[in-house]
């Protein structure tokens, strides 16, 4: 290994990660909306 694929790997793994866990984050944002009852507060 090359240290030009040693750090597109890095590069590469660390993006993946990233938008894992910008995933995460939104998907846990709506289910706590959710859980707190500020949805349906929302649409009246």
């Amino acid at each position: 290994m090359n240290l030009t694929n040693i750090f597109a790997i890095t590069i590469f793994s660390a993006f993946s990660l990233y938008l894992a866990f910008i995933a995460l984050g939104v998907v846990g944002i709506a289910q706590n909306r959710k859980a707190q009852g500020l949805e349906e507060r929302s649409r009246k």
